[in-house]
């Protein structure tokens, strides 16, 4: 089964909320957040400008449930809190990505690093690859099924993250990544991907 993340964890067309939790955790989906860090507080939040519900609150709801975090860590001195917060409350269905130019330490468990793939050839260190076509237009199955032999986990951004699609653009993009194997898929619309991996969608 293909795991699916709701993009900044959206809930009522709000995003980056800490009231999503409940909802995705009843769903048993992923979600993929951006931590802040400012007045020594990790927060939720997309700009820097933007004060959001406090990550504390997200792991207080958060309560033994299986569903896997992706964190987007959009500033290094969110690092270490995050991970604190994350021993604080036992989770660790989780992972970073984009921290490619962060200080790591010691607290920083390696392997829960995500490599950020944006191209056919780049050099990858970790076993969980978070990748988008932003850029250029580079998975095929052969790039798949190679990086699959290396064991690698493939989570793929979807195409309406980044930029406004018709409905039928979003469920092309959708069959093209769930034919292509990968692992997981990061999307706007989290409960219409449930019905059309279910082929429920009509």
């Amino acid at each position: 089964m293909i795991e699916i993340f709701a993009h900044r964890a959206i809930f009522n067309g709000i995003e980056n909320s800490a009231k999503s939790i409940p909802y995705y955790k009843k769903l048993g989906i992923g979600i993929e957040l951006d931590l802040r860090y400012n007045n020594n507080q990790v927060y939720i939040s997309h700009d820097p400008t933007n004060n959001g519900d406090f990550f504390e609150e997200v792991c207080k709801q958060y309560d033994k449930s299986s569903i896997k975090l992706a964190l987007h860590i959009k500033e290094n001195e969110a690092l270490n809190p995050t991970i604190k917060i994350l021993e604080k409350y036992s989770i660790k269905n989780y992972f970073f990505f984009d921290t490619d130019n962060f200080e790591y330490s010691e607290l920083v468990d390696k392997t829960k690093i995500a490599d950020y793939v944006t191209k056919r050839d780049q050099n990858v260190k970790g076993d969980i690859l978070w990748c988008d076509e932003l850029q250029n237009k580079w998975y095929s199955k052969e790039i798949i099924k190679n990086l699959h032999q290396k064991n690698k986990l493939l989570y793929m951004m979807s195409l309406e993250v980044f930029e406004k699609c018709d409905d039928k653009s979003v469920y092309l993009e959708w069959e093209r990544l769930i034919n292509l194997e990968v692992d997981g898929i990061c999307t706007k619309y989290p409960e219409k991907l449930i019905k059309f991996v279910k082929g429920d969608l009509n």
